[in-house]
């Protein structure tokens, strides 16, 4: 568990924060309390390496693993709308092109936002 005190700390200090300032995201509160995590004399629970991760702005998995876990199904989901969008379009991308267009539709969808096709019909426009 010691690679998730290194990616938190360092995700803090790019943040500016302090353990204080984390603390509450952990269920403590002082910087006190959580500094016992942070030196490895005590092991968070998972609610509070979520938590922290949340305060942070990671995904749990990058915290914990240093990987984000990709959803291999949306991400196949996003390409064949991109390859759809492509044929009925015309437009010829580069892979450059699709795989920011992929991406960007995962991450919507990763953001909650609803993904079809006229989503990657209006991307692909914008290589028209």
């Amino acid at each position: 568990m010691e690679d998730w005190i290194k990616r938190a700390k360092k995700r803090m200090k790019m943040k500016g924060l302090t353990q204080k300032d984390v603390a509450a995201s952990m269920g403590k509160t002082t910087g006190g309390a959580v500094g016992h995590y942070f030196t490895g004399r005590s092991t968070p629970n998972l609610k509070q390496l979520r938590g922290l991760a949340e305060k942070l702005g990671l995904s749990f998995s990058m915290l914990v693993d240093g990987h984000d876990v990709v959803d291999e199904d949306l991400l196949d989901e996003c390409l064949q709308l991109v390859e759809q969008a492509e044929l009925d379009s015309g437009i010829n991308l580069t892979a450059n092109q699709s795989a920011k267009m992929v991406t960007y539709l995962y991450k919507a969808s990763q953001k909650g936002e609803k993904i079809n096709s006229q989503n990657a019909q209006e991307l692909i426009k914008l290589y028209a």
